[in-house]
């Protein structure tokens, strides 16, 4: 057809190509004024009266096709004979001229696949399925979005529906399509159903990573029965960076047993959606590196970005939408629901009410789901929006005006704001109750910079027990911790001249110090006023939004004065800083990371407003802990992450980088209760005599577990160091029928059989993302692989993948957790024996605070099998501990080597409660045992030397040295 030729009321352009069963033209539609694509059937084509009703028919069912991933059909027509085809005009390039450049990065080629994917959904549930799928019928917008085209050999199913995607063709005479691309079914002649297309996906798939389709041979029949017959080449075997989970993919969409390959095209877009999130999880936290920033909150942020990828799947996937909402949506609002995304969830589940109202299991679902809340402000006419806690990049999401009375919402934490104009914005986390009220005209009244809060308080605080119930007046918080522009302001102002700030008495060691001796001990690096991180009485340069650092509680306080405000009490700072929320605020502040950061830069929102109450700096507070000690909360940017709850108790005087504080203004006395000493738990071991053999052996029977086989499986190595190689390892446990996971990391440049620890790691890993990729506490261990031993890190019950709800320390003695995560140490040993490349005589244990604290369990039970023990950051528990759960019962019955390190100023574990009674009570001989005490707090890696020193010299001294 020449340019201009006129059908109905398209006007031809110019020719874009042709093919077997057509030729495309660029035309204008004059009608609505815009570019399309038409395909002519050419002359001889479709000369069959019968063929051509059937290929209008199927060009109907085509132009029902609505689908963001498939090129869009607008009008069917005929004119003078000649049938033709009105479609979408595509900008871009198809997918075959793409890939002569070369095969595509993971990421861009999975985004593309699940975007095929989602279209053959859409097609399969019409009933219509391509056959001839392939790098020529797929365009590749500018934007990077796959649009499917082509459905030129497409067949209709047979009286196929929304509910029966895979009933057979009843016409499948002769071979249609490209050989390349055919299933060995197609390609065999045989009846085919939907999963042929998830075969063509696979060989697009495949054909995009390693540049070539998986069969490639001289003639078309040859290619035919390699597609019948052979084995394709591994894809890792082409492209050694293809992820395990994207070659799993492509695999099992390339079996040629139907029955093994993927059913559906939406079972295939979930699994190429989770590759897609892992890999963006993987490249977020590559680049985080780089510019120092946690993996963790990077991961967190790649988790969200592949869940809403996967929510848009399935608000797409399927057209028939009765079908979509039972099939897709429940399980997609569990996956979110698991994941904490629980507005995402709620908004899925109200989606899904829309197509299938009265639904029992929605309604169950939004029975557990969901509660009714009731709404208030002051004053009222407030618009009230929530956002799910972790995902603060996502819109916020509206629940109206105040009154809002019983509405329903999802459980969960969230992000609430809510705004009146005229009014400042109100933006905190608080818990969900079923009446809620939103003080506006109080944050209102906040001087600047800080929040309302105040209230009835009480709460169970790690290692001191309950505390509480206190009624505590309306006080006002600072949002921030105090910054070095707030703090220079205090040095500018004479801040360590006038004495009327200083109100507390300078205590050190029993003996008060005089205004002149104090103050010569509160000099920045070049011995001026100020700051121990300070120079010439000024902070660093470009950090005046940083919090101040390396302030003892002295100057902290005097600055309070200065400043017309006090440091909290503890109940003040825990009720803006509650221990329930730890799991979703510790993954988004600046805790157990690489540098500090300005106020604010993170987003660990607390109930009342306030931000970095995890990490950053630790804050001090006005309570003492006895014994010249003042306690210090929130950890640091380098703490463990548990920190965040366990409070620590440091000399008045300390003045470490970590040191900061924030402020609050009290409008009213505070209960004489809130402000006295903080005790922790004490327990009098001087008087405490082990349990007696005969009940000792009812104590080891709970322990004890069948020696099942362990059906191993070395999964593969996942990373590949100059120092290690860290293999994933999964075995039986020998409880509940579960599997758990271990990783070995082998060292380099030593040869086998290796001496090998068994780590077991600190409650910080109970706050990290449920994911063992994402291997916590490696720091405490690194230096032993480069010294030449091997570390197995299995993964304990309770941790990671594996992680249960419970809290520390009264739910570590619970004996269920206990009895499983020693027999997970256990069988983790029996691993090890099994190896020819670990040498069994030469086994040791490291345990790091919660697994040197449990550890003494363990180890005691377990010394016949190890050479020694180390226990890091550990001591004895002392709340009431279960029958069977007494550290004490066990710690005298230890005859092995063990090596202590602890903190001398460790609040936990103190040195003279805890650390001291346990190494006096080991039974170990006094020549085989040494505790090490530190100048640290909880956690001895501040003193990194010193610690590898000692623990390296142990393991030499016990498992003699490496060779």
């Amino acid at each position: 057809m020449k340019d201009g030729y006129k059908l109905g009321p398209y006007t031809i352009l110019a020719p874009l190509g042709a093919g077997g069963m057509g030729i495309v033209y660029r035309a204008r539609d004059e009608r609505l004024e815009r570019d399309v694509a038409i395909k002519v059937l050419p002359p001889g084509l479709l000369t069959d009266e019968v063929a051509r009703k059937r290929f209008r028919k199927e060009a109907l069912a085509l132009a029902r096709l609505s689908h963001p991933n498939i090129g869009a059909v607008y009008d069917v027509g005929e004119q003078n004979g000649v049938d033709y085809l009105v479609m979408e005009y595509l900008q871009g390039q198809s997918l075959a001229e793409k890939l002569r450049s070369g095969p595509l990065a993971n990421k861009e080629a999975l985004s593309l696949g699940l975007g095929i994917a989602a279209a053959l959904e859409e097609a399969h549930e019409q009933g219509v399925i391509h056959r001839d799928l392939k790098p020529a019928n797929i365009i590749v917008s500018p934007k990077g979005h796959a649009k499917v085209l082509d459905f030129g050999l497409a067949k209709l199913l047979a009286q196929a529906g929304p509910e029966d995607p895979t009933q057979s063709f009843t016409e499948t005479k002769g071979l249609a399509g490209t050989p390349q691309y055919m299933s060995p079914e197609q390609a065999e002649g045989k009846t085919i159903d939907s999963r042929t297309d998830l075969w063509s996906l696979g060989t697009v798939l495949y054909e995009s990573l390693a540049g070539r389709p998986p069969f490639v041979a001289g003639s078309s029949l040859a290619i035919l029965r390699a597609v019948t017959e052979e084995t394709p080449k591994s894809l890792r075997e082409m492209r050694a960076d293809i992820p395990e989970d994207t070659h799993r993919v492509v695999t099992r969409a390339l079996e040629k047993d139907v029955s093994k390959r993927y059913q559906s095209a939406s079972e295939m877009a979930g699994d190429l959606s989770a590759a897609l999130a892992r890999i963006s999880a993987s490249e977020q936290s590559s680049a985080d590196k780089s510019l120092r920033v946690s993996p963790i909150y990077a991961i967190s942020s790649a988790i969200s970005i592949g869940l809403l990828l996967m929510l848009g799947v399935w608000f797409y996937l399927r057209s028939e939408k009765r079908h979509w909402a039972h099939e897709t949506a429940i399980q997609g609002i569990a996956h979110l629901n698991a994941a904490n995304q629980h507005l995402a969830a709620y908004l899925l589940l109200e989606k899904a009410e829309k197509y299938l109202p009265g639904d029992p299991q929605l309604a169950q679902i939004a029975a557990e789901d969901t509660n009714p809340v009731s709404i208030t402000s002051s004053p009222s006419g407030a618009t009230v929006e929530i956002q799910d806690y972790s995902s603060t990049d996502n819109a916020w999401h509206s629940l109206g005006m105040t009154p809002l009375q019983e509405i329903r919402i999802p459980k969960g934490y969230f992000r609430w704001r809510v705004s009146k104009p005229g009014m400042r914005e109100y933006l905190a986390a608080p818990f969900i109750s079923a009446e809620m009220n939103f003080a506006l005209d109080a944050a209102q009244q906040a001087p600047e910079g800080m929040v309302p809060a105040g209230g009835r308080w009480a709460d169970f605080i790690g290692f001191i027990g309950w505390l509480g119930p206190y009624d505590l007046p309306p006080y006002f918080m600072d949002r921030f911790e105090v910054t070095n522009r707030q703090f220079q302001q205090f040095v500018d102002g004479g801040g360590y001249q006038r004495r009327e700030y200083w109100t507390e008495k300078f205590l050190k060691n029993g003996s008060e110090l005089n205004w002149d001796q104090a103050m010569l001990l509160f000099r920045d690096a070049t011995g001026r006023a100020g700051p121990a991180a300070w120079q010439g009485g000024h902070y660093p340069e470009g950090q005046a939004d940083f919090p101040v650092s390396g302030v003892s509680w002295y100057e902290a306080s005097a600055y309070a004065v200065f400043a017309g405000k006090s440091l909290p009490v503890l109940s003040q700072w825990f009720q803006s800083a509650p221990p329930e929320a730890a799991s979703y605020v510790v993954l988004a502040s600046n805790i157990s990371r690489s540098s500090l950061a300005p106020v604010g830069a993170f987003k660990g929102l607390g109930p009342f407003g306030t931000y970095d109450m995890a990490g950053n700096v630790k804050e001090w507070i006005a309570n003492s802990s006895g014994d010249d000690v003042r306690l210090i909360l929130g950890g640091a940017w380098n703490s463990q992450t548990y920190m965040y709850s366990d409070p620590e108790a440091l000399s008045p005087f300390d003045r470490s980088s970590g040191n900061g504080f924030r402020c609050v203004r009290n409008v009213a006395p505070l209960p004489v209760e809130a402000t006295r000493p903080i005790k922790p738990f004490v327990r009098d071991f001087s008087k405490m005599k082990p349990a007696p053999d005969a009940v000792f052996q009812a104590y080891q029977a709970m322990y004890a577990y069948d020696k099942t086989p362990l059906n191993a499986k070395v999964e593969g190595v996942v990373q590949d160091t100059a120092d290690w190689r860290k293999e994933k390892i999964t075995f039986d446990t020998s409880y509940s029928g579960e599997r758990m996971t271990a990783y070995l990391f082998l060292p380099k440049n030593v040869r086998p059989p290796y001496q090998t620890v068994l780590f077991f790691p600190s409650a910080r890993v109970l706050l990290l993302a449920p994911d063992s990729n994402t291997l916590g506490d490696i720091q405490f261990f690194d230096y032993i692989i480069q010294s030449g031993r091997a570390v197995l890190y299995p993964v304990y019950q309770g941790t990671y993948e594996r992680q249960v709800k419970f809290s520390l320390p009264a739910a570590s003695q619970s004996m269920v957790l206990t009895t499983q995560r020693f027999k997970d140490a256990a069988r983790s040993l029996d691993y090890l024996e099994t190896r020819s490349d670990i040498d069994k005589n030469k086994l040791a244990y490291l345990g790091v605070s919660m697994g040197s604290a449990e550890g003494v369990i363990y180890t005691t039970l377990l010394q016949d099998r190890l050479k020694t023990a180390v226990f890091l950051d550990g001591g004895y528990f002392l709340d009431t501990p279960p029958a069977g759960g007494d550290q004490a019962d066990f710690a005298p019955r230890m005859k092995k080597p063990v090596l202590m390190v602890n903190g001398r100023y460790d609040f936990n574990f103190s040195l003279d409660k805890a650390q001291l009674p346990l190494f006096r009570m080991l039974g170990t001989p006094e020549a085989d045992k040494q505790h090490v005490v530190l100048e640290t707090p909880h956690d001895v890696t501040a003193q990194r030397s010193e610690l590898v020193k000692a623990v390296l010299e142990w393991l030499d001294k016990y498992l003699g040295r490496v060779q």
